[in-house]
């Protein structure tokens, strides 16, 4: 099986049509995912992880946001969405997101809220791709470690699955 390289762009805009057009193409196939980072200047990106990151702590001090939609079943329904979000914002992250304003939102469920694993929330079929990834951009902004530009890289891994 031949792997393509995922298609990468930069977005600032929540309602990017770039964006949309790829949450469209990867809800409408049903294959693969898309990842989202932050872009951050040369100047305040993070070392590397060392030799030993393996043994504990968090190396994702820029947070790495996944968009997985729901696989669609062949009576016609769809499972859950689901928002993944790698990151260095220490344990119980869904509660610090709450205390910040962007709780997960009612309706949506808490499937991991791990610090190294980080946090998976399943999200209803029924919800928007576009609302969906508006809510996880501002959980990744939220935790991010780092100065951000305002600017995000969108990696589309389409016809995986």
């Amino acid at each position: 099986m031949t792997r393509r390289a995922p298609a990468v762009f930069e977005f600032t805009a929540r309602d990017d049509p770039e964006l949309l057009s790829a949450l469209a193409e990867v809800a409408r196939s049903g294959t693969g995912w898309i990842n989202l980072e932050p872009v951050i200047d040369a100047e305040f990106e993070p070392p590397g992880p060392g030799p030993f990151a393996f043994l504990g702590g968090s190396i994702h001090k820029v947070p790495v946001a996944t968009w997985l939609p729901g696989r669609r079943l062949p009576d016609g329904t769809a499972r859950e969405t689901s928002l993944g979000l790698q990151h260095a914002a220490g344990p119980r992250v869904a509660r610090r997101l709450r205390d910040l304003g962007l709780a997960v939102p009612e309706g949506w469920r808490i499937t991991q809220d791990h610090p190294r694993r980080g946090l998976v929330v399943a999200v209803p079929a029924t919800v928007e791709p576009a609302t969906a990834v508006a809510w996880l951009l501002s959980a990744a902004e939220a935790v991010c470690q780092v100065p951000a530009t305002g600017r995000w890289r969108a990696s589309v891994h389409a016809g995986i699955g």
